[in-house]
């Protein structure tokens, strides 16, 4: 039997990434190979320069046609960004009476059709899907309608729209590179599918996948999604908050991976030393960069909070909270979303539901929890085209370029996640406080964004960061232990 493969991909602010899979017999994906590159000319979901995001997807699009000896021509693509809503629409028919009032299929075919037939009041709009996720009889909710009794049957449907032109951009830029689109699914109704369990999505469950330009949010209960969101921050913002602290651009996602905590009560007092040029050191404390961490981790939170609120599932409702993407390898992230929003069981979760044995060897990162759902949504919906054998299951990581560092993450499991820097990037150092001498460090000439001489350029250099600092920091500032002992900043 003809192999039947399925291609997704994600096309998200900071990365693309390109997942190749086949469905087996038992309806499980066998993940043969995944690419990963970064990308430019995406803004929060968001197509600006169809030219630079069109070359990060055919580099992509050639590294795991290479890897895998195949040719790709069809993939399903997911959409993220405030551009993609829900709107919940309620109607009703009266049960065509045959003498017992009994509700047939009949019944619930024809408020389908008249769902069908809803207008949009703004043609700038599109429906990408809609689902009934709660039937009533005569004002009585029920989960089966078809053989219950009664004289009127109501439904409540579930509507996923976005914003035309921004889904037409994205599909342009992949029609580009030579790839069709067999169909667009929205992130976030979708992200449940490789993270959650049956019982968790039937008890009720909210899922946030922290990107790097978005976060996306959904609700589900009784197995229905009831609710979605895509929050126009992600985990960019917070790198951009610790870059504006005066950290070189190249330290930061792999500094606040390693060191950075969401709770600054749960912090310590070392410093962090970073090597810059002319040998001078900058400094930060653990406990400063947790204070950035966390204030902006609570305004998402704060963003999910509302969220969870509008999916309207009443005041009994108690969901897990499932956290997911490349955002959330972050120490201390569950403790933080618990106390935020008073959920009792909070979990940084990964990849891992729908696929075979040998998706812990390819699926490294939770980074790539979106691809691995648009997988198993394409697992249900049909094969793509796709030319060419299958050589091995592979990752393939993005070459490390100039002004790009690349983060390899390795396998997540119970231990904290592990960060292999790239050669180019030297080592911080963590000096404890009052316990030990000042480290030696050995500065490399990597960043231009710190000038130490007395010149008028580095004096121009130093006024415009205290400029940025000012206005970007607010509050942040007063929350802050002290004044790092070695930065200028």
């Amino acid at each position: 039997m003809k192999e039947r493969q399925i291609v997704a991909i994600d096309v998200g602010s900071s990365n693309v990434v390109i997942a190749v899979g086949a469905v087996e017999d038992d309806g499980r994906v066998n993940i043969q190979g995944i690419v990963s590159e970064p990308i430019e000319g995406i803004d929060a979901g968001r197509v600006e320069n169809i030219a630079l995001a069109g070359s990060a997807v055919r580099a992509a699009k050639e590294r795991i046609e290479q890897e895998l000896n195949i040719k790709i021509t069809e993939a399903y693509a997911g959409l993220s960004g405030d551009f993609v809503r829900c709107v919940q629409v309620t109607d009703y028919v009266y049960v065509q009476d045959d003498g017992s009032n009994q509700i047939t299929e009949r019944d619930v075919e024809d408020l389908d059709r008249r769902m069908r037939s809803v207008k949009l009041p703004d043609d700038r709009e599109e429906i990408l899907s809609m689902e009934a996720v709660r039937y009533t009889i005569d004002d009585k909710v029920v989960d089966v309608p078809v053989g219950a009794y009664g004289h009127v049957l109501s439904a409540t449907y579930n509507f996923i729209l976005s914003d035309r032109s921004m889904r037409d951009r994205l599909n342009q830029c992949l029609m580009n590179q030579g790839i069709r689109v067999k169909e667009f699914a929205p992130n976030a109704l979708i992200s449940h599918l490789a993270v959650a369990t049956d019982e968790d999505i039937e008890e009720g469950a909210v899922i946030v996948d922290l990107g790097g330009g978005v976060t996306d949010v959904s609700v589900l209960m009784r197995s229905k999604v009831r609710h979605i969101a895509s929050i126009p921050i992600g985990a960019d913002a917070i790198n951009n908050d610790i870059r504006a602290y005066g950290i070189p651009a190249n330290y930061v996602e792999n500094l606040k991976r390693r060191y950075g905590s969401a709770l600054t009560d749960m912090a310590t007092d070392d410093k962090i030393v970073f090597p810059v040029r002319r040998g001078v050191p900058k400094s930060i404390l653990r406990r400063n960069l947790a204070t950035i961490i966390e204030a902006r981790l609570k305004e998402i939170a704060e963003w999910v909070r509302r969220e969870i609120k509008e999916a309207g599932c009443g005041t009994k409702f108690s969901p897990i909270l499932l956290i997911t993407g490349g955002g959330a390898e972050m120490q201390n992230i569950e403790t933080l979303f618990a106390r935020e929003l008073g959920i009792d069981e909070v979990r940084a979760v990964y990849p891992e539901y729908g696929f075979t044995d040998n998706m812990t060897d390819v699926i490294t990162t939770s980074a790539y929890a979106t691809v691995a759902s648009l997988l198993l949504f394409g697992a249900e919906r049909g094969a793509c085209a796709v030319a060419g054998g299958v050589r091995v299951a592979t990752t393939v990581e993005p070459e490390v370029k100039p002004q790009r560092s690349t983060i390899r993450v390795a396998a997540p499991k119970p231990e904290p996640v592990k960060v292999v820097e790239p050669e180019p990037t030297p080592e911080p150092e963590v000096v404890e406080p009052e316990s030990k001498p000042e480290p030696v460090v050995n500065p490399q000439p990597d960043d231009d964004i710190f000038d130490t001489g007395d010149n008028d350029r580095g004096s121009k250099k130093r006024a415009s960061w205290w400029k940025r600092l000012e206005e970007g920091m607010g509050k942040l500032g007063n929350s802050f232990v002290g004044k790092d002992e070695e930065s200028e900043f």
